[in-house]
């Protein structure tokens, strides 16, 4: 019995003088996930964003304000009538309603990824529309015109849609702090636009415009100025400015501009943090 004692306290003590050399059992901790915030390499982001324009310019604009006021000086010398839903002839004298260009809206969502601590590249894609008002141009029947009719302006003016489009943009954005969650940005993006315009012509006469929508396509440049803010490494709040222009190109005309300054209110996702509460 004894001896039974002293060999297994022999055998003890051999592995625990073994086990400290070359531990015989040991148990590898799981390797706990990094979460940081903010901006950084390997980062993966969504961000969704809506707002508003608060400029709108460009030749296609331009176009549009110059034909409205050609109508507008017509109808004050005379040489164009107006009329009130196409029967009632409206005095020279009781100005027109002035046109008008509202704010128009917007969409984006895009995808970027951390190059470095600074440096992301991403893809996007918007949307766009810009509505209006203006006093349209029809014709109705007249004897005494060798076509059988002649133009007048409406009095009342309607609403329309002045531009809409989609656009695919390709990007980077550089980051000024990395792993913060204050997370400052300055990006450009270039951009392939699909896009539909109101484009008035020429069309029976010389005073008559055919009010037609133009579809087309072009290229478009993009500058921003924004700020993410995260509320926990895999959510936050995003608030940016940017300026657009478009080039553009139709069967309607060869070239044109269309210009947007505004800004737009998102929210941003860590991908890559959300990835990682998944495992």
């Amino acid at each position: 019995m004894k001896q039974n004692f002293v060999s297994n306290w022999f055998i003890l003590s051999i592995l625990v003088i073994l086990n400290g050399i070359f531990p015989i059992y040991s148990q590898t901790p799981t390797p706990r996930a990094e979460y940081p915030t903010g901006f950084y390499e390997g980062g993966f982001y969504l961000n969704l964003q809506g707002g508003e324009t608060v400029y709108t310019g460009g030749s296609l604009q331009k176009r549009e304000s110059s034909l409205q006021n050609s109508m507008k000086t017509q109808t004050q010398f005379g040489l164009l009538p107006v009329r009130l839903l196409g029967t009632q002839v409206v005095p020279s004298v009781i100005p027109l309603p002035e046109g008008k260009v509202e704010p128009g809206r917007t969409g984006r969502v895009f995808f970027e990824y951390g190059l470095t601590n600074h440096l992301g590249i991403f893809l996007s894609y918007a949307t766009n529309s810009v509505q209006g008002e203006r006093s349209d141009q029809f014709i109705y029947a007249d004897r005494n015109n060798p076509a059988g009719f002649s133009p007048y302006l409406e009095f009342i003016p309607t609403k329309y849609t002045l531009y809409k489009d989609r656009v695919y943009g390709l990007g980077l954005n550089y980051h000024f702090l990395t792993k913060n969650k204050f997370d400052p940005y300055i990006g450009l993006e270039l951009g392939l636009v699909n896009f539909n315009a109101s484009y008035r012509s020429m069309g029976y006469t010389n005073l008559y415009l055919q009010s037609l929508m133009a579809g087309g396509t072009g290229v478009s440049g993009r500058a921003a100025l924004g700020i993410n803010y995260y509320l926990t490494p895999e959510f936050g709040f995003s608030f940016e400015l940017h300026g657009m222009k478009r080039m553009l190109k139709s069967n309607s005309f060869s070239s044109e501009s269309f210009d947007q300054v505004g800004f737009q209110f998102g929210v941003i996702f860590n991908l890559d943090n959300i990835s990682k509460d998944q495992r």
